[in-house]
């Protein structure tokens, strides 16, 4: 790609924030975690900020936690991606995704995961950050989708599902959308 059709932008770091997140899925009963914003009605997937000096993975993992309660794990999928591959495992646990949303106010990237999580474990109480408030929701992952506020998470959370099912073999009518 000639780097004139490079489409490029400046964000100083007061004007740009990195967030990572998870598309939190139950295998065995085939069902995904959404959180709804109490303050909006949003359903959204578990995301937030990354903090200084902390990698990827963990601020998706944390986020995941605090934000549901549930404890997640990253989730091998097997889908392309640019990064180097030198163990030649098809798996990986690089993140699955990448979304942007631009405002007047900057930029937010957010670097996306798949998570495992066990639906049948009862959540942690107590986990959100001062200010949040939001309820946890396991869905079928045909409704997650759906259910979805936002139409970049309705991609990452399809995109994440297919991937399980075509990794993990759960259940063809769960994993449809």
């Amino acid at each position: 790609m000639s780097s004139d059709t490079l489409a490029r932008a400046f964000y100083p770091s007061r004007r740009s924030v990195i967030s990572c997140g998870t598309v939190p899925i139950d295998i065995t009963h085939g069902t995904v975690l959404l959180v709804r914003k109490r303050s909006t009605n949003e359903i959204l997937l578990p995301k937030g900020r990354k903090d200084e000096n902390e990698c990827l993975k963990a601020a998706a993992l944390r986020e995941t936690y605090e934000e549901t309660g549930y404890s997640a794990t990253i989730l091998p999928l097997k889908l392309p991606t640019h990064a180097t591959n030198r163990s030649g495992n098809e798996l990986h646990t690089e993140p699955i995704a990448v979304t942007q949303r631009v405002s007047d106010h900057g930029l937010k990237l957010i670097f996306w995961y798949a998570g495992s999580v066990n639906s049948q474990k009862l959540p942690e109480r107590g986990t959100q950050q001062e200010g949040e408030d939001f309820e946890s929701k396991w869905m079928d992952c045909r409704q997650a989708i759906a259910a979805l506020t936002f139409a970049d998470d309705k991609e990452v959370a399809q995109l994440v599902i297919h991937a399980v099912f075509d990794a993990y073999s759960i259940p063809e009518d769960a994993a449809s959308s």
